[in-house]
Formats: structure tokens, C-alpha cells, sequence
């Protein structure tokens, strides 16, 4: 059985700053470079994939891509807890984690924007001031970071826009 672990929430900072902070756009090449230097292990067949401490034989993280380019990260901060039930010490010990991490990214980077519940999924998005989009996402049985490249914002940003102003039917041709 594999150990189940949370990332201690300092480190959890570090890893999302080292992206967070980048001068987006960025190459593959500083991708791949702020990967290695986390100490990530990519995957031999797809060095987009990667595995960390806490995904060791099992499915870890990944660079996202749009128009051939990095566009962002998602980054588990967690193992994941398949049989986790509700209100069992795992689930709030990953939800007083998920607390404090949102904590320490709201002294950092201002309030964020919460969406869901801790029912179902809850998630915490921060646009910061160049344009990268940190969303903190938490379920029962695990909390991950997806950071989006300023370019994936605009486009989430302008489709919000347009769900506000025609609805969620739009057609988006």
C-alpha cells in the first residue's frame, strides 16, 4: 500500500510561486528547467507528465498546452485518497491544508474568487497582476493547483463575458 500523504503547506507556496511568478509566456524550455529544478520526475515517454514526492507510481502532474505552447501547469498537492469519506480525519486534514493554503495565497496575492462547496468540489481562483490564473481545487479525496498562462485567462475571462451577457447556452462559433 502507498503511503498517503499532503504537502506541507510552505512547500505547497513554493512549488505554486515558481510558476505563478514566471515571466509568462514561457518556453517549453523554462518548463521543463522549473520542473526539474522542483525536483519533478517526467515521464521518459511524454516529458509533459511528471511525477512529484507525493505521486510516486501513480498519476502525477502535467503541462497543459494551447497553439503548441506551454500554457500552464497542474500540480497535485496531494496523494490521492480514493476511499476517503467524508468528515474522516483524511478528509479534514486535507481541508484544514486546503485552508491554509488559500490562506497563505490570499496574503500573497489578495482575495480569490471561491466557487462549489466542500460537499462536492471546492475551488479558489486568483488572477494576479500578470495575468495568471492560480486556481485551488479540493475534494474529499484530493486538492490539486492548476496555474493557467495569461493567455488561457483571456480566453476563460471573455468566455465568462459572454455566458454573462447571453447566458450559459451561447453559441460560441
Amino acid at each position: 500500500m502507498t503511503e498517503i500523504k499532503i504537502l506541507p503547506v510552505e512547500r505547497a507556496i513554493e512549488w505554486i510561486r515558481a510558476w505563478a511568478e514566471l515571466d509568462w509566456p514561457i518556453t517549453w524550455e523554462t518548463a521543463y528547467a522549473t520542473r526539474d529544478k522542483l525536483g519533478w520526475t517526467p515521464n521518459p515517454q511524454d516529458p509533459e507528465l511528471f511525477t512529484t514526492e507525493l505521486t510516486v507510481n501513480e498519476d502525477g502532474g502535467y503541462l497543459t498546452r494551447l497553439d503548441g505552447q506551454c500554457s500552464g501547469v497542474s500540480i497535485p498537492l496531494c496523494s490521492r485518497n480514493l476511499r476517503a469519506e467524508p468528515n474522516s480525519p483524511w478528509a479534514s486534514s486535507l481541508w484544514q491544508a486546503y485552508d491554509a493554503i488559500a490562506g497563505a495565497l490570499t496574503a500573497l496575492y489578495g482575495t480569490g474568487k471561491q466557487t462549489g462547496n466542500r460537499t462536492k468540489v471546492l475551488q479558489t481562483d486568483w488572477i494576479l497582476n500578470n495575468q495568471v490564473t492560480v486556481s485551488l481545487v479540493a475534494s474529499d479525496k484530493s486538492m490539486s493547483v492548476m496555474l493557467d498562462s495569461p493567455e488561457v485567462t483571456a480566453i476563460d475571462q471573455w468566455e465568462l463575458y459572454y455566458i454573462e451577457k447571453y447566458g450559459e447556452d451561447y453559441v460560441d462559433d
